[in-house]
């Protein structure tokens, strides 16, 4: 494990970004959402990701780097944003934004975005909302890579959602974030870097037969839906919600060869919790929810019950409080080849 600042990691990726002509604020929203999966323990999304979503994405010019992102339709608490073909983090990011001043005034918003790109991860985004005192929800259609149950062709993407609402302790909100297929893509593709093999029951082979070599995948094959027909399902309705509502490509529309072409979408929604019942009450009966789930009986293997997001959450306040956090060696090679690529100097070693 290689020991680096937050600070220096976060700069890294920002000058990275700016070598291939992303805006200042546009980086740093980027930054933001590669940091958070790396600090909540998703390095498949974090600086190894990073390298990926560049060559993928502005070297192969898929995505624009500088998109102009703005306004198509508002209409009191639903809005409609045109992504302009950016990383999907920047019209999110925007989107979100929008929707929380939307739900403060209307107590429920809905806002669409499309004619985007890879959001990376949807947590920051219902995030977001969370720490705004609301109960958020952000998710995104993306590159079909998933066989629908039963399936042999990519029909779906991984398609990613992600819930939260506030507690009393603002460090560690509610937080359910999760791809609708058995795994993420990108941790195949972390699996077939190191030559191992994967988990049985989540990727298949060209041939629709199960598979653990990551290769298969690599070579034509498709991840498998979470839980079989729940994944799946789950993955279809994030597709009709956020490609097909929003007028964004959707299914196998969105293929790695056309990606300069079809572009995904993503869906926010915000609902102000005041509407209901006070913010101080909602996050009491949150917590006493929450205690007696953790509370309850264990198995004799298991030293503590957790709550969805409280290990990724407690990770990163704790690396923060730290300032620093340790990388494995597949992203500090990502974060090597980013720096003879861009000239922009690695972190230093703590």
């Amino acid at each position: 494990m290689v020991r680096v600042k937050i600070e220096d990691a976060e700069k890294f990726s920002n000058q990275v970004l700016g070598h291939y002509g992303v805006p200042t604020d546009q980086a740093e929203i980027i930054t933001e959402v590669i940091m958070d999966s790396e600090l909540r323990g998703y390095d498949d999304h974090g600086l190894f990701f990073l390298k990926a979503m560049l060559s993928f994405g502005y070297e192969q010019k898929f995505m624009n780097p500088h998109p102009n992102v703005g306004v198509i339709k508002d209409d009191g608490s639903t809005a409609l944003i045109d992504g302009d073909g950016g990383c999907g983090a920047v019209a999110a990011k925007f989107a979100t934004g929008l929707c929380i001043e939307k739900a403060k005034k209307y107590g429920i918003a809905g806002v669409g975005v499309k004619n985007s790109g890879n959001i990376i991860s949807p947590a920051v985004f219902a995030l977001d909302a969370a720490k705004s005192g609301l109960f958020g929800c952000c998710s995104s259609n993306i590159t079909a890579l998933m066989a629908p149950t039963g399936g042999i062709q990519r029909a779906l993407g991984t398609n990613p959602i992600a819930y939260a609402a506030p507690t009393s302790d603002p460090d560690v909100p509610f937080l359910f974030d999760m791809a609708s297929s058995s795994t993420a893509a990108a941790k195949i593709m972390v699996a077939a870097n190191e030559g191992k093999t994967v988990e049985a029951d989540l990727i298949q082979s060209p041939e629709g037969y199960d598979t653990t070599d990551p290769l298969d995948f690599l070579n034509g094959g498709a991840v498998i839906p979470a839980s079989g027909p729940k994944g799946y399902g789950i993955s279809m309705m994030i597709d009709i919600l956020c490609g097909v509502l929003t007028g964004a490509e959707y299914g196998s529309d969105l293929q790695l060869d056309n990606a300069s072409v079809n572009k995904p979408g993503h869906f926010i929604f915000a609902i102000d919790i005041t509407r209901f019942i006070p913010l101080e009450s909602f996050t009491a009966r949150i917590d006493d929810r929450n205690l007696k789930i953790k509370n309850g009986d264990r198995k004799r293997t298991v030293n503590e019950i957790l709550i969805p997001g409280e290990r990724g959450l407690k990770m990163m306040r704790n690396s923060i409080n730290k300032g620093y956090m340790e990388l494995n060696h597949n992203t500090w090679d990502a974060i090597s080849d980013l720096s003879k690529t861009t000239g922009v100097s690695v972190p230093n070693h703590l």
